[in-house]
């Protein structure tokens, strides 16, 4: 009996040991499956988010590819659109610097040309038009003058340079100089200095007679005439002879006996400063009138001004 129960329990703990490792078997195996389900689940999550990245990177590579040329064809068509819209202003300004070309040289077409005439033996200044068959038979205006023993005593020149203020020899200066040829000159009485109540006015009462150097002598007023209305290039014209011309020989206001404020000045000088304009004449003595212009139907022509030009290397003739 004794050697049965003995039996039973041995055969009870082989049992339970073939339970114990059973299910130390099956926890074995189901921690395997369950980790391998892991591995397989991050494995299929990685690919997953591996194919969306690939995915994401593949449709961005797309989009830039698609968006790159649309961008390319948006600066393109930009560049094109800057390109015409140069192109325009380009035209435009040049369209406008045509029509502006086109308008001065209408302009330029229409204005009057002259000829002039210088009579060095009556010290008269004779300026012509053209007449009906473009020639210069048609007299404008008769000046005053006084030329000098350099002064041409014939041939034709044209004018070139233009100066409000011109230094002239002896260190005086004229006013409203247009260069006849080389260092003779169209300009005023010649000045102490650059200004105008500095007037030689002894130089000034010598006007109608030969007082200059060379230079042709003029009024303020007759020089800026031509400084003003006589393009570059104008034809001048040196002769002698008795008679005067077809408009006569102007005369002058002679100024020496005058106040010391208005001698100064050219009496014909249109400054508003010029104090002849509101003086009054209260001489009994018989008033010698000023030259008398002729009166056309002509307006003054604007001529491009020059600023002041003083060239103390050259300096011209003192006239």
């Amino acid at each position: 009996m004794k050697r049965k129960l003995k039996k039973e329990v041995r055969l009870l703990i082989i049992l339970m040991l073939i339970i114990l490792i059973t299910i130390l078997l099956a926890t074995y195996i189901f921690t395997q499956k369950t980790i391998g389900e892991d591995d397989t689940l991050n494995n299929n999550l990685n690919t997953n988010v591996n194919e969306n990245i690939s995915k994401k990177e593949e449709d961005d590579v797309i989009r830039v590819i698609i968006d790159e040329p649309q961008n390319e064809e948006n600066n393109s068509n930009q560049q094109d659109e800057n390109v015409n819209q140069n192109n325009n202003e380009n035209n435009s300004d040049t369209e406008n610097k045509n029509n502006t070309e086109n308008k001065d040289d209408t302009v330029n077409n229409k204005k009057e040309t002259y000829y002039i005439k210088i009579n060095n033996k009556a010290n008269v200044v004779t300026v012509y038009k053209k007449d009906s068959k473009g020639k210069y038979t048609v007299p404008v205006k008769a000046m005053l003058c006084s030329v000098g023993t350099a002064t041409p005593t014939s041939g034709v020149y044209k004018t070139s340079d233009k100066y409000k203020w011109r230094l002239l020899q002896g260190n005086v200066y004229g006013q409203y100089a247009v260069r006849i040829t080389g260092h003779i000159l169209f300009h005023s009485v010649p000045y102490e200095k650059q200004a105008k109540d500095t007037l030689e006015w002894w130089e000034y009462d010598k006007l109608g007679t030969d007082a200059s150097l060379g230079c042709v002598r003029l009024t303020v007023e007759d020089a800026k005439w031509i400084y003003d209305n006589c393009a570059k290039g104008t034809q001048v014209e040196f002769y002698s002879s008795s008679n005067p011309g077809p408009l006569g020989k102007p005369v002058a206001k002679k100024i020496s006996s005058y106040d010391q404020s208005l001698k100064n000045w050219d009496p014909t000088d249109p400054d508003s400063k010029n104090p002849w304009n509101t003086y009054v004449e209260t001489s009994t003595e018989p008033e010698i009138s000023q030259k008398e212009e002729v009166t056309t139907s002509d307006k003054p022509l604007n001529v491009e001004n020059n600023t002041n030009t003083v060239d103390t290397n050259n300096a011209l003739n003192n006239v």
